[in-house]
């Protein structure tokens, strides 16, 4: 597999784009190895990643620098070769301050590793479910884990001969260590209330997805929480880190970045179709969020 940039937030590696849709559309790899590998780099203009969520997991590694990332409702430092595991449905993206870095990533659907019918199933099912939450960062100095991860990633790169064996061989051993180390806790632990509030986040941020290029307003996103819009603003930014109209607005402009790069439309339709009905608000909001102005992004990207 060639090694190329990726915004993740649209799913697909920058060279593959097409049209943005939702997440389920998306085939990660094959339909028989649904794995995909993709490189990172942070201070590439055109990377970005909102918060967000997606049904598959995913395993991150540090290549070099530092990486702030904003996983469920906290936010992480991975230095050089720390690892962060992010289950389905968790809530995830670049920490406010992201740092420099490059990073590798694999996005995987666990199916590839159940339903095999032997003992194994059982915790990987767990996992599945949620009833079984990994720690979401393992750090360097763990050199089991470091190791088996370094395996998994340098086979996906290559793909010689047998990779697929490779591959799946060492996401078991991974999840053979996690168990052995326990790294990992049951979901009860987790309180009743945040587990309500991360079903609300999950539910507004797939509205977003869905009908960012109409007229959403505060209200809208709070009915979908069956929040206070007051209430609502205040759990938004403390999940997010940012206000629900500051998301709604980064979101909008990765969707216009998406539609620069793999379009040749009007910038004043881009706008307008990504949820813009003021042409020089977008102008604004674009270079507040990019630094560039739409035209120049479209230039260089």
């Amino acid at each position: 597999m060639t090694k190329v940039l990726v915004n993740e937030y649209s799913e697909h590696p920058l060279k593959e784009k097409g049209t943005p849709g939702s997440q389920e559309k998306i085939q990660r790899g094959t339909v028989l190895f649904p794995i995909q590998y993709y490189l990172n780099s942070t201070v590439d203009p055109r990377y970005d990643l909102p918060v967000m969520w997606h049904t598959e997991f995913e395993l991150i590694h540090v290549i070099s620098g530092t990486y702030n990332i904003f996983v469920r409702d906290h936010e992480a430092a991975l230095d050089k070769d720390d690892i962060c595991f992010i289950p389905s449905k968790v809530l995830h993206g670049d920490a406010e301050r992201k740092g420099a870095a490059l990073y590798e990533s694999v996005v995987f659907d666990m199916d590839m590793l159940r339903l095999r019918s032997y003992y194994p199933d059982d915790f990987i099912s767990a996992v599945v479910s949620g009833s079984v939450i990994f720690d979401n960062v393992i750090p360097h100095t763990n050199e089991k884990v470091l190791s088996i991860v370094q395996g998994l990633f340098e086979a996906m790169k290559t793909q010689g001969e047998g990779f697929e064996f490779v591959v799946t061989a060492s996401l078991f051993l991974l999840f053979g260590e996690i168990k052995k180390q326990r790294l990992y806790m049951q979901k009860k632990s987790l309180s009743a209330s945040k587990l309500r509030q991360e079903e609300q986040m999950e539910a507004v941020i797939s509205f977003i997805k869905k009908r960012f290029s109409e007229n959403i307003t505060l209200e809208d996103m709070a009915e979908t929480a069956h929040l206070s819009p007051k209430y609502f603003c205040r759990l938004f930014k403390d999940t997010t880190g940012r206000s629900p109209i500051e998301y709604l607005n980064w979101f909008r402009v990765n969707m216009a970045c998406t539609c620069l790069r793999d379009s040749q439309d009007k910038l004043s339709d881009i706008a307008y179709n990504c949820g813009f009905n003021d042409f020089s608000y977008f102008i604004k909001i674009f270079r507040r969020y990019k630094g560039i102005t739409p035209l120049k992004y479209r230039n260089t990207a």
